[in-house]
């Protein structure tokens, strides 16, 4: 109870409550945190009163931006230092008129009223007062400036003592902090007289949002490299698994070198639906993949796609197909993607079409409040795939989009098409226009977080009549259905936001996105995307 004092203003035994506040309950919550660390908080209980919607909402970073983090830090040759703050909503102040009535765990005070002066826990508005709080610290203190294109991404201008100037930045989930500088300690310094950061949580990232994070030397490379990986979230996930499946008498195969049996079709499962509680199961295990997909494992995110399409009604032999994606994960545990700033040379230059008699309004704009560009360039890279006519019930295809910043995997995409296409063209020109939809949000991000982009996306398509009609000015598109696309991918080429080019299916990466693999081919696939690690 002591900790949560300073959160309360403790009232006068004869004081009355000011008029407007209304009351609410406390309640204690006991944990056991994955490391098996035990924990006790008093929080609010933000359920017995409504709370306006304009109040309750607080975004965090995207995973996608701290992966672009890791890259620029190992680019621009930049410390990452991460901290955890202590005890984070308390140190904002409340944003809601509120008071309660203290329990016996509070001593003498027990039975006093007190009204809720800061973000309590479990106060519906605690996550919202919070970011409001350390947003303005930042801005209003520190001269950090957020990022148009993800509010939790803030940079500040600096300069090394070679006399280069850079960015700093500070990436925010919650009260999870990630601080890329020359002199990141100093930083988080000037941080801590604002709020609390546990002294011996500012490190190194090891682990941060479940992912494992870990530097390798590759090689030919005389410095390290950060890597982002699951091993430590997959393990305790494994262990949960098995646990839930043992009353039904089932278990996990030793001996799996694909996530799904080759040919495996789900929409084709004609077994039994699951009973409520086994459908449940079902969800949480799906809900486990799909963040393990976030963490990096690209090599299952297809095939984890094609299972969340049966989270409403899964059939028993979803379940079971399921448990083959943890087999493999079981089997193959210690993938990892690595932050790679290096370069890819071996890239062929593209030439440049003139498309100035077709698309005379193309002209390749700036963000109009884009910040000045420091620190070393980038180079994007983008794969491109589309299973056609996969699903043998609608027919619909499959889209996969792989997007590189220098030799690191940012962005991976793979989705069912919302149309259905009725040749392999089109469904492949649905999945470049999805692409460069894609690429054009991974731009606006990297302008707007001030990195230099080196000329245009190299991207690779396996289709030659798609390569054509999107890099050939006079290419004229036969398919009327498929002109919007068309027309939006050309518009961009003629911006040169990118320059597309043949890539034989044996070799382009997104493949892996958007079919189930056997288990040779998976591996082809997994061994150049992913790294696997000590």
């Amino acid at each position: 109870a002591k900790t949560v004092l300073p959160a309360l203003k403790i009232l006068d035994k004869n004081e009355s409550v000011p008029p407007g506040y209304k009351y609410i309950e406390l309640l204690t919550i006991f944990d056991i945190k994955m490391d098996l660390t035990r924990k006790a908080r008093i929080c609010a209980r933000g359920d017995q009163i409504e709370t306006p919607s304009s109040i309750t909402y607080a975004s965090v970073v995207t995973r996608e931006s701290i992966r672009i983090a890791f890259v620029l830090a190992s680019l621009n040759d930049l410390e990452i230092l991460s901290a955890d703050v202590a005890g984070a909503y308390l140190n904002a102040p409340c944003a809601e008129k509120v008071y309660t009535i203290l329990g016996e765990e509070f001593g003498d005070y027990a039975g006093r009223k007190a009204v809720i002066i800061m973000a309590l826990y479990g106060l519906k508005s605690a996550g919202y007062s919070w970011r409001t709080f350390c947003a303005r610290i930042l801005r209003e203190e520190l001269h950090f400036i957020p990022c148009r294109a993800d509010m939790d991404v803030w940079r500040r201008a600096a300069r090394k003592g070679s006399g280069e100037r850079y960015y700093e930045y500070l990436f925010i989930y919650t009260d999870d902090i990630i601080c890329i500088s020359q002199y990141p300690r100093e930083i988080l310094k000037d941080m801590n007289k604002h709020f609390l950061l546990k002294i011996d949580s500012i490190q190194e990232p090891s682990r941060y949002l479940g992912a494992s994070i870990s530097k390798h030397l590759l090689d030919g490379d005389s410095q390290y490299t950060w890597a982002i990986g699951s091993r430590e979230y997959l393990i305790e996930s494994l262990r949960i698994v098995k646990q839930r499946i043992e009353p039904l008498n089932l278990k996990l195969k030793s001996k799996v070198t694909s996530a799904l049996p080759s040919g495996y079709k789900p929409e084709l499962d004609a077994s039994d639906y699951l009973d409520d509680d086994n459908a449940v199961l079902y969800m949480q295990l799906i809900g486990i993949l799909r963040w393990l997909v976030e963490l990096g494992r690209i090599d299952i995110c297809a095939e984890v796609s094609m299972m969340s399409s049966y989270n409403c009604m899964p059939r028993v032999t979803h379940l079971y197909a399921v448990l083959n994606i943890f087999s493999y994960l079981q089997a193959n545990l210690d993938w990892k993607i690595v932050m790679d700033s290096a370069y890819n040379d071996h890239l062929p230059k593209l030439d440049k079409c003139d498309w100035s008699e077709f698309y005379p309004f193309a002209e390749k704009k700036d963000p109009p409040d884009m910040p000045e560009a420091l620190g070393r360039a980038v180079e994007l890279t983008m794969f491109v795939d589309a299973s056609h006519a996969t699903n043998l019930v609608t027919r619909q295809s499959r889209t996969g989009v792989l997007i590189y910043v220098n030799k690191a995997p940012i962005v991976w995409y793979s989705k069912k098409q919302n149309a259905v296409e009725t040749s392999s063209f089109g469904s492949e020109f649905m999945a470049l226009k999805a692409g460069v939809e894609l690429l054009e949000g991974l731009v606006y991000k990297l302008q707007m977080m001030g990195v230099s982009i080196e000329g245009y996306c190299h991207t690779c398509v396996d289709n030659m009549s798609v390569v054509n009609n999107s890099s050939v000015p006079e290419s004229v598109l036969r398919k009327k259905s498929n002109s919007i696309a068309y027309h939006y991918v050309r518009s961009k080429c003629a911006e040169d936001l990118l320059r597309i080019t043949y890539e034989n299916t044996k070799t382009n990466l997104a493949d892996i996105l958007t079919k189930v693999l056997s288990g040779a081919t998976k591996k082809h696939f997994r061994d150049r995307i992913m790294f696997p690690g000590d």
